[in-house]
């Protein structure tokens, strides 16, 4: 399933770039967003029965939704339209270093040191992928 994922998420990646330069970034994501919502809303319908409704879970998804996950897809989206889909690409390998220096700065964890040798070859691989002229 992860495999799959990539492969979606590289695939989706070259397919914005003609996209998003014809259309805009937006209207590109708004589509992909209601073919998301087409497809996914049986299983949450599924699931609805089991399920139990809380206001803090409600905000907490909504804020994650608007800023940490539409923001970053109209951002990516937008920079593959214009520098290409390899260079925009750079922004997911900057995640797990963010996510290493909140889990630091914000919930006191511990860094293992093959973590900090994992983010160092993310943020190698970030820069190798933003230097690439193709």
């Amino acid at each position: 399933m992860i495999m799959a994922a990539l492969v979606f998420y590289g695939f989706a990646l070259n397919l914005a770039v003609p996209l998003q330069q014809q259309y805009g970034a937006l209207p590109v994501l708004w589509r992909a967003q209601a073919f998301a919502l087409l497809f996914t809303t049986p299983l949450g319908v599924y699931g609805l029965g089991e399920s139990t409704f809380a206001w803090h879970s409600m905000f907490a998804m909504l804020g994650l939704g608007a800023l940490g996950t539409a923001l970053a897809y109209v951002l990516v989206a937008d920079n593959a339209g214009r520098i290409g889909s390899t260079r925009a690409s750079v922004t997911t390998y900057v995640i797990p270093v963010v996510s290493l220096v909140l889990g630091v700065v914000i919930l006191d964890e511990s860094v293992a040191a093959l973590a900090l040798v994992g983010c160092a070859v993310a943020l190698l691989g970030a820069y190798l992928a933003g230097r690439s002229r193709h």
